[in-house]
């Protein structure tokens, strides 16, 4: 068995991340794409857009995890996501207070 560096640990932690961020866009109607960004010989930078009345988030393929993390996050921060189950990291990258938890009082 291969031991894995806290380096490859985090990666993987950030990918797994950035997957649910991407389902969660997926299920609340924002688009997501990568590309190469650059057009006409110049290199255009990652970010939000509205494309035919339609939300997107448009990714270079060479932005760092943290940075592509950051940019869904903050897109997503606009939809309701009041019902939706998130992983507690979730909760803090789209900078939500975590809900209490349920307290009973004698």
């Amino acid at each position: 068995m291969a031991v894995m560096t806290a380096k490859k640990i985090l990666k993987q932690q950030q990918q797994d991340l950035l997957d649910e961020l991407e389902k969660l866009a997926a299920r609340k109607g924002l688009r997501i794409s990568y590309g190469d960004m650059k057009f006409a010989g110049l290199r255009l930078k990652s970010g939000q857009c509205l494309f035919k009345g339609e939300p997107w988030v448009v990714l270079s393929r060479q932005d760092a995890l943290e940075d592509k993390l950051a940019l869904i996050g903050e897109a997503l921060m606009r939809f309701d996501l009041s019902g939706e189950k998130l992983l507690a990291d979730l909760v803090e990258i789209l900078g939500l207070a975590a809900a209490p938890p349920n307290s009973t009082s004698l």
